[in-house]
Order: structure tokens, then sequence, then C-alpha cells
């Protein structure tokens, strides 16, 4: 699965963050952070053992993301 913000304000205006998250073949969860304007660039990758730490690390990255006026534009599916 995967969260998409992107920011549409300034000089920062295209510019994009994709978080990919999911569980591996060995139960662990993972999470890809992507970024970039055309195309991403892997900036940052985790491994987790559990569901919270994988809450936990979304809300704050989200929050950071959000106070630098980035805007979720994922699609409902």
């Amino acid at each position: 699965m995967q969260i998409r913000l992107e920011n549409r304000t300034g000089k920062r205006s295209g510019r994009f963050v994709v978080y990919e998250y999911g569980t591996d073949l060995f139960g662990y969860v993972y999470v890809d952070k992507f970024r970039g304007r055309d195309r991403g660039k892997v900036v940052s990758r985790w491994l987790m053992q559990d569901l919270g730490s994988l809450v936990r690390l979304l809300d704050h990255e989200i929050y950071k993301r959000e106070s630098e006026n980035y805007e979720n534009v994922t699609l409902a599916v």
C-alpha cells in the first residue's frame, strides 16, 4: 500500500513524498520512503517488528510533511 503527499505551494510545487508499506515474506513490516519531483528516489527504508511501530512512524512522518504544506493525494479505492 502507499500514501502519496504532494506540495502545491511556492517553490516546492510539484514535489512529492511517497510512503510504501507492507509486510515481507518473514512477517516483518517495512516502509520505503521516496522523494522527488518527476521520478522518486528511495531516501529511507525502515524494517519493523510490529504494526504499532508502523503507525507511530507514519504519524510522525506525515505530521512533518503536513507542516511543510504537503497534501495527501492518495486515491481511495
